[in-house]
């Protein structure tokens, strides 16, 4: 069935006219000084806990601030959420400090003095703090410290039911379906949202790479799409050993558990604790737990703190996708555009819509490599692609698919996505050897701190209750009887 045929029978059920989306964003960004260094200041107590704020925690280093919306069927609302956080964070923010606006981060003097983010004297908050002491142990801090988009995405239960998922089986498979597509399509993500072909040569430090030198202080690669997700990025060359080809839910919570239980070598001679006997890793495993799972994108579903993603996804099934290949777009105040989440929202819808083979292991190490080529090269005009079944030009794969999507934002009767839609060729990268990354950052941080603080319309009520809400419930929690560490440490590794 061509691409036509599709949408035309789509629109006798009326999926169009009735699709409804829903979406979210988590956005990390690095607290910075005003010299662009990596902030040593903890959380700052104006934005709440970093542990009961839902809106305002830390990723890995204390410094790494993650913003999380709510849900949202509305891009503009979902947008202006990201306008009010950057807005209130910017009032909260101490010693003139501001938010990085890269994905790689500036230069790093010291790793030793970057601070690993806390959460308390809670059982479920150390455990939170010895994941990211293992990812320390593992991967070094400074990998810890890249930033990215990660976007959250479904359609409800209604418009599922359209494309013929009836039951959890059928909707499972339909994200999966969604999952395998958009591994095959990865490589347009990178070219389009890929920011981070440059880097300070701190980032890589004592480490093997085939970066070029562009001057005293950077490297690049003349083009890349993004570093970010290359070796040298936030990758992992243990999950290498991994091979999720997303086919079908139960047999990726097997490799997920098994990634998670079995002991790994590299990683089980750093054993569970310290040589002060303080807990260090949770497990030994590829994984510790499950969110140290690298991929692009993954199946997912909420659920209250302390519940694990495995159990969650195994008794209720995927309720969203979480697309986690997305850099930071430093053009724009809040990260991303409107323009960019309207053109996620067209290729989720695609790869959700579109035929979904199964994956078997020889196409996913086609991807895999091609992934790598593309992260490297994608702007190179010599760049292939696997699209359709045949190798071709990126151009010409991206062209294809562009139009394609043209005819799917037809059909959304919103002229925001077919305007979203209408693409500029890929753009080269441009590099100044006489400017350094680092000090091209403070030069972005500072415009996008007035252009934050010009943002209108903007109601903090909501930031300043979740933020006094939020210490109130950590005061609360910090005072409850637990049950020892050793024995929740137990308990939580048997829950999987």
């Amino acid at each position: 069935m061509d691409f036509h045929t599709l949408l035309e029978n789509l629109k006798k059920k009326s999926f169009f006219s009735n699709l409804s989306i829903a979406r979210g964003i988590e956005k990390e960004s690095l607290r910075i000084t005003k010299d662009g260094f990596i902030s040593k200041n903890s959380h700052p107590i104006g934005l709440g806990s970093s542990y009961t704020n839902p809106s305002i925690t830390t990723d890995f280093a204390e410094s790494l601030i993650e913003m999380v919306t709510p849900v949202y069927d509305n891009v503009d609302d979902l947008y202006k959420k990201l306008e009010t956080l950057h807005f209130f964070i910017n009032q909260n923010l101490e010693d003139e400090e501001m938010l990085w606006p890269f994905s790689m981060p500036p230069k790093i003097l010291n790793e030793s003095s970057i601070k690993i983010a806390t959460y308390g004297d809670t059982n479920m908050g150390k455990l939170k703090h010895v994941y990211r002491k293992g990812l320390a142990i593992r991967y070094g801090k400074t990998m810890q410290c890249v930033a990215g988009i990660h976007y959250n995405f479904s359609i409800s239960k209604e418009s599922l039911e359209k494309l013929g998922y009836k039951n959890r089986k059928d909707k499972d498979d339909a994200y999966l379906n969604l999952i395998r597509n958009f591994k095959r399509l990865f490589w347009f993500v990178l070219i389009e949202f890929g920011n981070s072909s440059l880097i300070d040569k701190s980032f890589v430090s004592g480490r093997e790479h085939d970066l070029e030198e562009l001057n005293n202080s950077d490297l690049y690669k003349p083009h890349a799409t993004s570093l970010r997700m290359s070796d040298i990025g936030y990758q992992s060359s243990a999950q290498k050993n991994l091979s999720f080809k997303y086919n079908d839910l139960e047999a990726f919570l097997s490799e997920l558990k098994k990634a998670i239980i079995n002991p790994y070598p590299e990683f089980k001679k750093y054993g569970l604790k310290d040589k002060d006997n303080e807990y260090h890793q949770i497990s030994s495993g590829i994984l510790q737990i499950e969110n140290e799972l690298y991929d692009c994108i993954r199946p997912k579903r909420a659920g209250k703190s302390g519940e694990r993603p495995y159990q969650l996804l195994k008794n209720q099934g995927i309720q969203y996708v979480e697309v986690r290949g997305i850099d930071l777009n430093p053009h724009e105040p809040v990260g991303i555009s409107k323009k960019q989440i309207r053109i996620l929202d067209l290729l989720l819808i695609y790869c959700l819509i579109t035929p979904s083979p199964q994956m078997d292991n020889e196409e996913k190490n086609k991807i895999d490599e091609q992934d790598k080529n593309i992260i490297k090269a994608g702007k190179s005009a010599d760049a292939k692609v696997w699209f359709k079944g045949e190798e071709v030009a990126i151009s010409s794969a991206r062209n294809e698919l562009i139009e394609e999507l043209k005819f799917l934002a037809d059909e959304l009767s919103d002229e925001l996505y077919v305007e979203a839609i209408n693409l500029d060729d890929v753009y080269k990268n441009k590099f100044d050897k006489n400017d350094s990354f680092h000090e091209a950052g403070i030069i972005k941080a500072i415009e996008n701190v007035k252009a934050i603080n010009t943002f209108t319309n903007i109601d903090l009520e909501v930031c300043e209750k979740e933020a006094s809400d939020s210490l109130k419930e950590f005061d609360r929690i910090n005072q409850l009887q637990e049950i020892s560490f050793e024995e929740f440490i137990d308990s939580y590794n048997s829950k999987i």
